[in-house]
């Protein structure tokens, strides 16, 4: 609460929209805890809807059975090499948002520089990232790449004159290695 109170004084706010659990951190066993008070918070008009990043089906499956109110979104790491598939399914049975982070695929930019998605990009007169944003969209996902380049940024946002037909889809979703680059959250922050 005092965290949160002092986000809203420094906004000039009297309540956000989204207010989300960061890590899990299974090895502090904190976070149940932490997500019966953000509820609270959502009782008293603090905060209008919440959410976690990084669960993953254990985590929610636990806050499900502890308290029984569901995250409105599960913001995790997703992109056409790490997709989730069991996790996505678990929070669409849900009704759990899910939010994509890195989701272009790292900031090394190894996704954008495959052969397969570099040629779809060509057929569609986009660029890499456009083509793996639409792909995103087209999931049902929502994503929100990050770059502080003011063309990039642009770009990025011109991903709805297009759609990306079921091969090409298929052709992306082909590309799942289970290669993460971020952080495991089953790993983060333990100590």
């Amino acid at each position: 609460r005092p965290a949160l109170e002092a986000s809203l004084e420094r906004l000039g706010l009297d309540y956000v929209d989204l207010y989300l659990i960061h890590w899990p951190t299974p090895a502090r066993g904190l976070y149940v805890e932490t997500w019966q008070e953000i509820i609270k918070l959502q009782q008293d008009g603090l905060i209008k809807s919440i959410g976690v990043s990084n669960f993953q089906i254990e985590h929610l499956e636990e806050l499900k059975k502890q308290t029984s109110v569901v995250p409105a979104v599960n913001q995790v790491e997703l992109h056409p090499y790490f997709q989730q598939p069991e996790l996505r399914e678990y929070c669409n049975q849900h009704g759990i948002q899910v939010e994509s982070w890195s989701p272009i695929g790292g900031s090394k930019g190894d996704v954008l520089e495959n052969d397969e998605i570099i040629n779809i990009a060509h057929s569609h007169a986009k660029s890499p990232a456009q083509i793996v944003i639409r792909w995103h969209l087209q999931n049902g996902l929502v994503v929100i790449p990050k770059s502080t380049n003011e063309g990039r940024i642009r770009e990025n946002f011109d991903v709805f004159n297009f759609e990306l037909s079921a091969d090409e889809m298929n052709t992306v979703n082909a590309l799942q290695i289970g290669k993460r680059f971020g952080p495991d959250p089953d790993a983060m922050n333990n100590s």
